[in-house]
């Protein structure tokens, strides 16, 4: 039993894949780090594992990629954030691949005999090398990082870049740098895509030219209904005041399960499809909303990410993005595979 659940329709989870596949007219390099991007890792892996268009996993750092392992992920994991020292042995011992982009990262794998993956730095200012070529006989794949996807001028001239430096290399089994947003360059030498938040049936950008179906759905159960008389004050610092006798219910979801409190007066969650105004400040472990002209009991489910919005839409509310608002979901949060 949960007071909160992200259900996770694998239906639509796999028919995402193979639209992307379509599109791209390649596999896909699934990108799994920050906990599958707060869905769960290991519920989204259960479910990619099986498929052929999944080549591989991408996580962050090699504890993610040992939890896998663990897990029973059978397929290649890359490593994308770096090797550093004390990590070598990990790397061995649960077939883990590093992808370097620094010289130390070199010294530290130097005599372990492991495939390995080389990133440049395109035009992102992160990790990668610049024009510093890696001749090594362990490389089996190259990879770059489109900063602005959206930006077409600048992505076209990492494209460019990129493109010159794979043609130093020959007989590589992986070159990649198509993020969910980059697809739509259709870049003809690359031989996968690496992809995260589409997977998921966030859209990256408007008219995204790849149909994806919602994946998707956060609700939490309300605690409490009562009717408080007008005048009352609701929530921290009194944030809001009833200007009538107003039925408010309280959700069990807060900004430790990860509903910003930028959200506070901003955002609606809903009740079997009837919007409702989340009133005053949103607390730690609960959100009051105004259940007016509803049924609504407590126990009753309510919906924050589902059929009538998207993390998107409220990372458009709160001034920031899907990614952040979906990692930061609370590991109390239930995980249900549908």
């Amino acid at each position: 039993m949960s007071r909160a659940e992200l259900r996770i329709k694998v239906e639509n989870l796999v028919e995402n894949v193979k639209s992307l596949c379509r599109f791209s007219q390649k596999p896909i390099i699934a990108v799994v780090k920050a906990d599958a991007y707060g869905v769960g890792a290991m519920q989204v892996c259960s479910v990619l594992e099986g498929l052929k268009e999944v080549s591989a996993f991408a996580v962050a750092c090699v504890e993610e990629g040992i939890e896998l392992r663990k897990a029973g992920t059978k397929k290649k994991i890359l490593v994308l954030g770096g090797v550093l020292k004390g990590e070598e042995r990990a790397f061995v011992e649960y077939a883990l691949t590093p992808v370097v982009s620094h010289r130390e990262h070199l010294k530290v794998l130097e005599g372990i005999d492991i495939p390995i993956q080389v990133k440049y730095d395109t035009g992102m200012g992160r990790l990668g090398f610049l024009e510093e070529l890696v001749k090594d006989r362990r490389v089996e794949g190259v990879l770059s990082h489109l900063s602005s996807p959206l930006d077409e001028d600048h992505s076209r001239l990492q494209i460019e870049r990129f493109q010159r430096i794979t043609k130093h290399y020959q007989n590589l089994k992986y070159v990649h740098m198509e993020s969910s947003a980059g697809v739509i360059y259709h870049i003809p030498f690359t031989t996968h895509i690496r992809i995260g938040l589409a997977l998921y049936g966030e859209k990256p950008m408007q008219n995204y030219p790849v149909e994806l179906k919602p994946v998707l759905e956060l609700r939490a159960k309300l605690l409490s209904v009562k009717t408080l008389p007008t005048g009352f004050p609701v929530s921290y610092s009194k944030s809001y005041i009833t200007d009538k006798p107003t039925r408010v219910g309280v959700v069990a979801f807060g900004y430790a399960d990860g509903l910003m409190k930028s959200l506070s007066g901003k955002a609606n969650l809903f009740y079997r499809g009837k919007p409702l105004r989340i009133l005053g400040n949103i607390t730690m472990d609960m959100s009051m909303v105004d259940l007016t002209n509803t049924d609504a009991k407590v126990g009753d489910w309510v919906e924050i990410v589902g059929q009538n919005q998207s993390f998107t839409d409220l990372a458009k509310l709160a001034g920031t993005i899907p990614y952040e608002l979906m990692t930061n979901l609370s590991s109390r949060i239930r995980r249900v595979v549908l």
